[in-house]
């Protein structure tokens, strides 16, 4: 999996190995692989983790365990607390979440460096994109999600974008690394998770 996120990123005109870059860590299995994968290929990484003050005490585990992870790898970590659910006036809690945490992670842009590597892979291009036609999309939701996208601050980019779900978890195992889960992902409350673990299950069927 290394050459082929390797290739993706220099097609993708991506930062070039040793290059400093934030690497957004929440402790689930895509963005500690994510971690890994950067560090395998030569990255100077410096570790951010956005708490949304979703899932309280589990919240909290998640940030001591990326601290303590990025602290026995000897990398830099900057941690922010965000209330998603105060902001979520008028939007979904969700995007709330996600307007927040875009807004720290411009903070550490401008402060340096300006890039900052983001854990998004295949399979969640894909849920991108199946969610943008249900909500109704013009021709700018049929990108589904970009390699790399212009922030304030600078940039953010994805290098797991050209691998799926099955590759990340096959490549965590075979590499003993370290994650958490988050059980909010099986909540179908969410539209997402419904799309994830309902809608893809029956097209699987339809049309494998």
């Amino acid at each position: 999996m290394l050459a082929e996120v390797h290739r993706f990123m220099r097609r993708e005109a991506m930062p070039d190995p040793g290059t400093p870059t934030w690497v957004a860590v929440s402790g689930g299995i895509d963005s500690m692989v994510l971690l890994h994968v950067l560090r395998e290929l030569g990255h100077a990484c410096l570790v951010a983790h956005v708490d949304h003050g979703l899932r309280g005490p589990q919240s909290d585990g998640d940030r001591q365990f990326v601290e303590d992870q990025a602290k026995r790898l000897g990398l830099p970590f900057r941690s922010f607390r965000v209330d998603a659910k105060a902001a979520a006036d008028g939007i979904s809690v969700q995007m709330a979440a996600r307007e927040l945490r875009y807004d720290r992670f411009s903070e550490l842009l401008f402060e340096g460096p300006d890039r900052m590597a983001l854990g998004h892979h295949r399979d969640d291009a894909t849920e991108t994109l199946l969610l943008n036609l249900l909500r109704g999309t013009g021709t700018h939701g049929w990108a589904g999600i970009r390699p790399a996208t212009a922030i304030p601050g600078g940039s953010v980019f994805r290098p797991l974008l050209g691998v799926g779900r099955d590759q990340i978890m096959a490549y965590a195992r075979a590499n003993d690394i370290p994650f958490r889960d988050d059980a909010s992902n099986a909540d179908a409350k969410y539209l997402r998770n419904r799309v994830r673990n309902e809608l893809l299950a029956f097209l699987e069927e339809l049309r494998p």
